[in-house]
């Protein structure tokens, strides 16, 4: 197994900060494409700020119309990696041209769903790279450029000047022969060009590892059958059908977009909606479960009201109320311990009526002190009975 040593110096020393999860997503890739290599340079943003970041970049391999084709890839590493999605580009060749689409820009980047959703827990580099293959299989990003003619043109022959905003940026008639796709096998498998018409016996070769299909739509200056460049017909109304192909599609990416947000929206709302109904149930529910409640309190209520009113009308029947009957206990300890307590406020009264008795000059001292002392005692023992009345009883102190 292959092993790649600077990797974790070169992440280090770009100042990653998830070295181990970075280099691990890297190794992977590696493994798995051997047309990739690494390195770690400076990139330039927008806003003009540089910072050196880790990039994989080299080819892979993408199966379009039943053949192999080697295309040209670079991805760049966020020092966040993987919690930030990277960047991806397609990096033609000197013989290439950028074939603009709705996944590739004009300037190479690379636009996917895969990129947009990006999820730091489940999204790895190794299925951005196929779910490019998948898609660059369907929409091919490059195509070769086609090759001038080096034979003079007629001095009465009006060329057209090359538009910069134009897809095709070669002006010039061209014999427009695509390449054929790669063969496997070893780096000396060269495939030919098809001889163009008037052209030396001697073909043209082009290299295994960076065969590319020409472009879905005809190159706009091709050569007619009269040898002169012009445009066809054909040109016109494939260059219109490509630009309502892409019209059209981009009203209807619009209206998926629209439709997925209001969709969204819904979904929320329903959610919204469901939580409350969870919420208003919850609710019903204590308040049926309070109602119970409240009406069984409400029936024993009742129920005690009667009872009280009964022995209202019991009470009004009689003529006079017995006091030691009124006051009944339920146990002959809590009798005893009324009638200490009755006896020991009893003593307490007739102290304070003998003082009053001898601050009036109805007794003398000797009689006060004589009688006091007596009660005293009397409240002392009766005090203390009532105490172990209550703690044999098990009430407070």
């Amino acid at each position: 197994m292959a092993s790649y040593p600077d990797i974790h110096e070169l992440l280090v020393k770009s100042k990653y900060r998830n070295v181990d999860a970075t280099k691990k997503d890297v190794m992977q890739v590696l493994r798995m494409y051997h047309g990739l290599s690494y390195v770690s340079e400076d990139y330039v943003f927008n806003d003009g700020s540089s910072k050196v970041l880790f990039r994989l970049q080299g080819t892979i391999p993408v199966s379009y119309k039943q053949s192999t084709y080697h295309i040209p890839i670079c991805i760049i590493l966020m020092d966040t990696h993987p919690h930030n999605a990277p960047m991806c580009f397609v990096k033609p060749t000197p013989e290439m041209h950028i074939k603009v689409s709705r996944f590739v820009d004009h300037n190479g980047k690379v636009y996917l769903p895969y990129l947009h959703d990006w999820q730091p827990n489940s999204s790895d580099i190794q299925g951005l790279i196929q779910v490019m293959i998948v898609t660059f299989g369907d929409f091919m990003p490059v195509y070769s450029k086609p090759k001038t003619n080096t034979a003079p043109y007629p001095t009465n022959f009006n060329m057209p000047q090359a538009n910069s905003a134009s897809p095709y940026p070669t002006p010039y008639p061209t014999t427009g022969y695509p390449p054929y796709p790669a063969a496997s096998g070893g780096p000396s498998n060269f495939v030919p060009y098809p001889p163009a018409p008037g052209a030396a016996s001697n073909p043209t070769t082009y290299p295994m590892d960076m065969p590319l299909p020409n472009a879905a739509y005809p190159h706009p200056y091709s050569n007619n059958s009269s040898g002169q460049g012009t445009i066809t017909d054909e040109h016109i109304r494939a260059s219109l059908l490509s630009a309502v192909e892409e019209k059209m599609w981009r009203r209807i990416v619009e209206r998926v977009n629209q439709r997925q947000a209001e969709l969204d929206t819904l979904k929320r709302t329903k959610q919204e909606l469901q939580e409350g109904r969870s919420k208003i149930e919850e609710i019903v529910s204590s308040l049926e479960r309070e109602e119970v409640d409240l009406k069984r309190h409400l029936s024993v209520l009742n129920d005690k009201k009667e009872e009280l009113d009964k022995s209202l009308e019991a009470f009004e029947r009689k003529d006079g109320i017995d006091v030691d009957e009124a006051v009944s206990t339920t146990a002959p300890l809590y009798r005893q311990l009324i009638n200490v307590y009755a006896d020991e406020a009893a003593t307490e009264d007739a102290i304070y009526y003998m003082g009053e008795a001898l601050r009036n000059g109805v007794i003398d001292l000797e009689v006060f002190l004589k009688y006091v002392r007596q009660l005293s005692r009397k409240q002392f023992v009766l005090r203390i009975l009532m105490q172990k009345c209550r703690q044999k009883a098990g009430l407070a102190g």
